[in-house]
């Protein structure tokens, strides 16, 4: 996928975020490891990797609020390591990919 691709894959997660927080799927505390990265949609200059890491802990925050919503077990939900705090994180993903 092309960073521009990527860059639209991650503005519309952050759609779909604000659509669960209003609807009250997700709280803001829930999406705190992804605020924590500091890297937004419109973080044009920021390298494609930050953006690849961005939308794996998005998408990640999103399963598991869609999980506990939908009453199914969250623990199951792949990649719950990128939603722990930095320290315990690291920068290791449980996708590995090259990206060209």
């Amino acid at each position: 996928m092309k960073k521009n691709e990527l860059i639209h894959v991650h503005t519309l997660l952050v759609e779909i975020a604000t659509d669960y927080r209003d609807r009250g799927v997700l709280t803001s505390a829930d999406l705190e490891p992804y605020h924590r990265l500091g890297i937004g949609p419109m973080a044009l200059r920021d390298c494609r990797a930050d953006h690849e890491r961005a939308v794996r802990t998005l998408t990640t925050a999103l399963a598991v609020c869609a999980a506990r919503d939908l009453d199914r077990d969250a623990e199951g939900v792949p990649g719950r390591h990128l939603l722990a705090s930095d320290e315990a994180a690291g920068t290791d993903t449980d996708q590995h990919a090259t990206s060209y």
